[in-house]
């Protein structure tokens, strides 16, 4: 198998569809020779996820998203190659996990509130493997009629001034910067042209990353075209950042973001690959 790397995705840990297993698979599938798993503010799948990779040929990689705030702005940020077991990184995973279950609570209330009972559906797609997170409940809301399809879902609910809405204070970029990189991990800015900054702003947001610890920065994902590639590529070489690719896999009902469908890297990068251990 040629080498191809796809170093972010997302399993039914998080709010994947695939178990760690089924995703190993369909990277095997995808000819993808190196795979994060990198699912939202959890390691739990992990284990799974390398025995069945040993078994399938693929090279599994280490990975989580965390979330976290920079001017009250949320940016998530994928660690690579991290040890899951460092006592740093445990405890933001955990507080992450208890942000995720309060706000799930309040959550319940709200629609409670509107006439809208969520929970049973919602734990149904649980299954005790991981926190409710807003496209479980986005599902619940189509599962029960009140939506056709989870954009319509957040639309008429989930955002700000709709039935739903709980804001979240997330850990700060430092904080998260700090716990990858405890744990002997390389931090990388997960899609940025997602976040819809000026390219002011993403500059400062990236010096400001690059102080946390923060070294890389995805530069091809599913999404991103070529200008906007050539557009990061130019930042990576300005900043000297790592440079990072993933597909931000999370069902195959999203056609939109396909395993392995990252474009390779410009050459005249520094792969963050060649970070780790």
């Amino acid at each position: 198998m040629d080498t191809k790397y796809d170093l972010h995705s997302h399993s039914y840990y998080s709010d994947g569809d695939l178990s760690p297993e089924q995703l190993v698979i369909k990277a095997a599938e995808a000819q993808i020779s190196h795979l994060a798993l990198t699912d939202h503010d959890t390691v739990e799948g992990l284990n799974e996820a390398r025995l069945a990779a040993s078994k399938h040929g693929v090279e599994l990689i280490n990975g989580v998203e965390l979330s976290c705030t920079w001017e009250n702005q949320l940016v998530h940020i994928v660690g690579l190659n991290i040890s899951s077991s460092d006592p740093l990184l445990r405890a933001i995973i955990e507080q992450n996990k208890r942000r995720r279950l309060n706000r799930a609570e309040a959550m319940f209330e709200d629609f409670e509130q509107n006439g809208i009972e969520l929970r049973d559906s919602v734990q149904e797609l649980l299954v005790d493997r991981c926190v409710p997170t807003r496209p479980h409940f986005a599902e619940a809301l189509i599962n029960q009629g009140y939506a056709k399809d989870k954009k319509q879902a957040f639309k008429r609910f989930l955002v700000r001034g709709k039935p739903g809405y709980i804001p979240m204070l997330w850990p700060n970029l430092n904080e998260v910067g700090k716990a990858i990189v405890a744990s002997g991990g390389v931090a990388v800015l997960a899609h940025p042209m997602r976040y819809k900054l000026t390219r002011t702003k993403l500059c400062r947001l990236i010096a400001d990353m690059v102080s946390a610890g923060i070294k890389g920065m995805e530069i091809s994902t599913a999404s991103t075209d070529r200008q906007q590639v050539i557009m990061l590529s130019k930042l990576a070489e300005q900043f000297n950042l790592y440079s990072s690719l993933g597909s931000d896999f999370h069902s195959e009902h999203q056609p939109w973001a396909r395993l392995g469908q990252a474009a390779p890297l410009p050459k005249t990068l520094t792969p963050v690959w060649e970070a780790f251990n």
